[in-house]
């Protein structure tokens, strides 16, 4: 939010954009960005992106009495021409009371405890608001409509990628009971564009594959100890979750 380019490309979206923005209940370890395919004026790449938060941590240290280092920036998958490529970053960080670590981050030396950072380009952001962090300070953040968008897209994307996606039935199914519940006109309109981007096939019917629904239960239960204000059994959150489906504005088959 201190960097004028950073501020205005980088949208922070997944669980900690619900977390610190929407609906406090479960953090995770890493910050989640996307660069805004508007954003015309910024090329991201681990030079450019190593400068500005570089200067984006030298500016924290007076306000806040925490140093700020950025570790490394890495892009992954690694090449040239890579279309949904990704860059890993690592931030070090020293609290005010840390000064012996503070001293080593001063000398040049990398210290291992460090905030990890993924940052996305050329992801669809259908929607995202300004948040206040304070009276000077704003950051880009994803509506909730375009989390739940791209949390149903991945719980798609496990059988294609392989993977288990445990928290994206959680955090649907506790939003979708919070205060502000997800639009679900504007959630399948979402989803639709997130998906074609991946070439991700979206139907009413691909949620109601039991292979989707095992893949989420894998490790699902650990959840109950990370969370803090709202935790719903698994069977229950996917009945919360395939009813929302259900009414969204997508083909049936």
């Amino acid at each position: 939010s201190d960097d004028d380019v950073l501020r205005a490309s980088l949208v922070l979206k997944g669980g900690n954009a619900l977390d610190f923005v929407w609906q406090s209940n479960r953090s995770t370890a890493d910050l989640d960005f996307s660069v805004d395919p508007a954003s015309v004026d910024f090329q991201p790449s681990e030079s450019t992106l190593t400068e500005r938060l570089t200067r984006g941590c030298q500016s924290v240290y007076e306000p806040l009495g925490t140093m700020l280092t950025v570790n490394r920036v890495r892009q992954r998958p690694p090449g040239a021409n890579r279309t949904f490529d990704t860059y890993e970053a690592t931030i070090a960080y020293a609290l005010p009371n840390e000064q012996h670590l503070q001293l080593r981050m001063r000398s040049g030396e990398k210290i291992a405890r460090a905030l990890p950072i993924d940052i996305s380009i050329n992801e669809p952001i259908c929607a995202a608001t300004s948040f206040p962090l304070d009276h000077e300070r704003r950051l880009r953040v994803c509506t909730i409509d375009d989390i739940v968008a791209e949390k149903l897209r991945a719980i798609l994307q496990q059988s294609i990628r392989n993977r288990t996606r445990r928290q994206d039935v959680l955090d649907i199914a506790v939003l979708l009971q919070g205060p502000t519940p997800p639009n679900a006109e504007n959630v399948g309109i979402f989803l639709l564009a997130k998906a074609a981007a991946r070439n991700v096939a979206v139907s009413k019917a691909a949620f109601h594959v039991p292979d989707v629904a095992e893949r989420a239960r894998i490790g699902y239960a650990d959840l109950a100890a990370t969370t803090r204000t709202s935790f719903i059994p698994f069977d229950e959150a996917l009945a919360l979750v395939l009813s929302f489906v259900d009414r969204l504005p997508i083909p049936r088959e």
